[in-house]
């Protein structure tokens, strides 16, 4: 339930880009007529006026200048209303959850079929790619891997591949497979090679803590990268270390004082606080590790409404665990949440609504 209420926080803060795919007010006939003339697929994203996903995935993720850049290079794009003018189409092609996205040739013979929302860009073009790409046939990638190459083209692809195979069917040792395969690659690499742009896709797609090994990479090596790509490095650094340090804050990451340390520790050297968020974090983060509730809940009454929008979010998301078992401070720490309430956004009231639950001993999940 958590998770799903910080998917929709992540929703309602996102923001929208300039650039968009290019859905065009045509028919389904007119689609795979312009489709012949452009020499392109057809694209048909199925859709309902109260699905929630597909809301999100047209204000979140067919805006991003990269989805469309790659859909309008490769599709003519439609957007059909299954229950309205799209309704027999939906029946042709076997509709039956929503959002789903269809592609087909002009043949009409379909190449692609994914249903269900990503929760970015890169993961969506993965994914459509993975089925339209015939250099990316799971075959022929498999039989390539087991060969014995080893490019980055290869690797980048195969992983992929395992990560979408994850994300279809929520197998976990699809996502470990790919990790494992990335990371058994990365850790063959010459230091040369780890700078390649060739290779950026370790660093975006397959870090998952600053104690990673391709994480002290980026660290310790981050000027010798070259221009463009250090570009890269510092969103990847940025968006990582942004992750681990609101971990602690919001107690989903475990407190551990020498991971920790190391954190904060690149968080300065990286020049990574301009605005002064980890600096708050780091109070917060400090004094709860200290142990002392009194203390704690101190300061979260004094500075809780000073704190940014995304910061009052992730300290309600898991709030209670932060307050632990002990009866007096989970009172106090139940008024304290009640106190605010009225100043909450709608997302943050949400996980506050279920810290109360939890709080007052109303919670039965």
């Amino acid at each position: 339930m958590k998770k799903n209420l910080l998917f929709v926080l992540a929703a309602l803060l996102g923001g929208t880009a300039v650039a968009q795919t290019n859905f065009r007010a045509i028919s389904y006939d007119e689609a795979i007529a312009a489709a012949k003339a452009e020499n392109k697929l057809v694209f048909m994203d199925f859709y309902t006026d109260w699905c929630g996903p597909c809301k999100r995935m047209a204000r979140e993720v067919f805006p991003q200048k990269e989805v469309g850049d790659y859909m309008n290079a490769k599709f003519v794009c439609i957007k059909l209303n299954a229950e309205k003018e799209g309704k027999e189409l939906a029946d042709l092609y076997k509709v039956e959850a929503y959002p789903t996205f269809i592609g087909i040739d002009t043949d009409k013979k379909v190449v692609m079929t994914k249903v269900g929302a990503t929760s970015t860009g890169k993961e969506f073009i993965t994914d459509v790619d993975l089925q339209i790409n015939p250099d990316k046939n799971p075959e022929k990638l498999k039989a390539r891997y087991e060969g014995g190459e080893r490019t980055p083209e290869l690797i980048a692809s195969y992983a992929a591949l395992k990560l979408s195979e994850f994300r279809e069917n929520r197998d976990m040792a699809k996502r470990k497979e790919a990790f494992s395969m990335v990371r058994d690659y990365y850790h063959g690499l010459s230091v040369a090679d780890r700078l390649s742009p060739k290779n950026l896709f370790v660093y975006q797609e397959y870090v998952e803590s600053p104690a990673d090994e391709a994480a002290r990479f980026m660290v310790e090596q981050r000027g010798k990268f070259d221009d463009s790509t250090r570009v890269e490095i510092d969103k990847v650094l940025s968006s990582l270390y942004r992750g681990h340090i609101y971990g602690y804050f919001g107690g989903t990451t475990p407190y551990d004082s020498a991971a920790y340390d190391m954190a904060k520790k690149d968080v300065l050297a990286l020049g990574l606080d301009k605005e002064g968020k980890y600096a708050t974090c780091f109070r917060f983060i400090e004094c709860h590790a200290a142990g002392d509730m009194d203390a704690y809940l101190d300061l979260c009454e004094r500075e809780y409404a000073k704190l940014p929008e995304d910061l009052q979010s992730t300290l309600m998301y898991n709030f209670a665990e932060l307050v632990g078992k002990d009866a007096a401070a989970r009172a106090r720490a139940a008024k304290f949440v009640r106190s605010h309430l009225a100043g909450m956004k709608t997302g943050t009231v949400l996980f506050a609504a279920f810290q109360l639950q939890d709080l007052e001993g109303e919670n039965t999940h």
